[in-house]
């Protein structure tokens, strides 16, 4: 599960690519469930990777979710699947940033700032 605890969090940055040099991409690997669902989910992701608190992100990134997608439908899709599975979501947020959000069955969400 994601909490607003950094630590409740797996992200790995930086990467080093084929030369040795290391890249500057960010990558967060958490879990939604029924008490937080992936909407909630993905802002405190993004807001761990920004250093931002996430009731502060739509000032400081200057975007919300539903900038890129409607919150309600993502949290309905994922969560009225009863078993989570045979569903794979996959989005790009931008608006000054860029974000890959990758949410496959089972419960797990990962979100990534690229270099």
């Amino acid at each position: 599960m994601c909490n607003e605890d950094p630590s409740d969090y797996s992200m790995t940055s930086p990467n080093p690519n084929s030369s040795g040099d290391s890249t500057n991409s960010v990558r967060i690997k958490c879990w939604y469930d029924e008490d937080t669902p992936p909407s909630i989910t993905i802002v405190r992701a993004i807001a761990v990777i920004e250093d931002v608190d996430p009731m502060d992100s739509p000032t400081a990134l200057g975007m919300t979710l539903y900038d890129h997608i409607d919150p309600t439908a993502l949290d309905r899709l994922l969560n009225d699947t009863a078993d989570r599975t045979g569903v794979t979501v996959d989005l790009t947020l931008h608006n000054g940033h860029q974000y890959a959000v990758q949410i496959p069955d089972g419960g797990e969400l990962v979100v990534e700032k690229p270099a």
